[in-house]
């Protein structure tokens, strides 16, 4: 099977991380694919899967629709599936000029699409073209079952290389109690609040804190902290891939989102069997039970630093919600995952040579 992946950016976030995972499985079982996309990202390629920049410098440049469409008919794909707004918009446009089956997937939960032009255009045009949906999440599920109830719908969760994070080495800490955030620096992410608990916590004990990732709040989130007085205490090391080891060395990870589809960093931290301090939404809430993690309330740094203590003064405790969370993601393998996708691809093609 030919399958063409649509993605704005090819390195740096959680969907380019699965899409990677995903593609690389689908090499080896023999199926052809390409990845589109308009900006490297911050990182490199993690496979050999190829790939092909679009000469264009950003998503919004309206030549996209110009460079899908020369793309398609070159590759002359059996699906195209597109991994981010802007490519659904455009991927879904041209699959429909080139009668291409197209799936989209849906990243995140329905409060993300409360407003903007894009994401209606991208409901308009998928309800027209669109093959199926594949969602990572409920709340993405549910969006398009009430969105389009005639839309063949899939649940595929995130899935993350669960023994090789198990095999990478800690990274080095400076022996003082360690937290770590894993992901993009925007405002969704709450990250100044994470901040905020942890200059709380420090009034009464010291504890570290690492933030890997970039992001446009990084200049904001650097201020915030020299103006708590702990910049001493929080390092930002931007995109790395050292990640896994970073996670690994923390006694307890951070993730304190406003909404959020499968979130990798909270399944690689799982896999990690690092203690997790979640925020107290619906997404988090079905991916681990109260068990298997800790609960914050939304916007509470005071309930986020009453958090932090209780696990570094419970150990036993918070290492055991960790192994709990450790038994979710060993199940969600990459193989699984890859089955999934491939199923929905057949199921496709099937229905189109009826």
């Amino acid at each position: 099977m030919r399958i063409l992946h649509l993605i704005s950016t090819l390195t740096g976030g959680g969907a380019e991380r699965q899409l990677s995972y995903l593609t690389a499985e689908l090499q080896q079982r023999g199926h052809q694919t390409l990845v589109g996309y308009v900006n490297q990202g911050p990182a490199k390629w993690p496979n050999d899967t190829p790939v092909r920049q679009l000469k264009i410098s950003r998503s919004s440049d309206p030549r996209l629709i110009w460079h899908v469409w020369r793309l398609v008919r070159e590759f002359k794909p059996d699906v195209i599936n597109t991994w981010i707004l802007q490519m659904d918009v455009v991927g879904g446009m041209i699959a429909s000029l080139t009668r291409t089956p197209w799936v989209l997937r849906e990243p995140t939960a329905a409060s993300f699409w409360k407003e903007g032009v894009k994401a209606r255009l991208r409901d308009v045009v998928s309800l027209y073209a669109a093959k199926a949906v594949i969602a990572n999440s409920q709340g993405g599920y549910a969006y398009w079952e009430e969105l389009a109830p005639h839309l063949p719908r899939h649940l595929i969760t995130n899935a993350v290389p669960v023994e090789a994070i198990e095999a990478v080495e800690p990274a080095a800490t400076g022996g003082n109690p360690t937290a770590v955030y894993a992901g993009r620096l925007q405002r969704i992410k709450n990250v100044d609040l994470a901040i905020t608990a942890i200059a709380r916590v420090n009034e009464r004990t010291p504890v570290d804190f690492v933030i890997c990732g970039h992001g446009p709040e990084r200049e904001a989130l650097e201020k915030h902290a020299a103006s708590l007085g702990i910049e001493n205490r929080v390092r930002f090391v931007g995109q790395t891939d050292e990640v896994w080891s970073f996670i690994k060395a923390a006694d307890f990870f951070l993730l304190l989102s406003d909404y959020e589809g499968t979130p990798n960093a909270a399944l690689e931290g799982f896999a990690a069997g690092t203690p997790a301090i979640l925020s107290d939404i619906p997404a988090l809430h079905t991916l681990a039970p109260e068990d298997c993690a800790y609960f914050v309330k939304l916007h509470d740094a005071d309930d986020t630093a009453r958090a932090i203590l209780h696990v570094l003064n419970n150990p036993a405790e918070a290492k055991e919600r960790a192994r709990c969370a450790r038994r979710i993601v060993e199940s969600r393998s990459i193989s699984a995952a890859t089955d999934a996708f491939e199923n929905v691809y057949a199921s496709i093609r099937k229905a189109e040579t009826r």
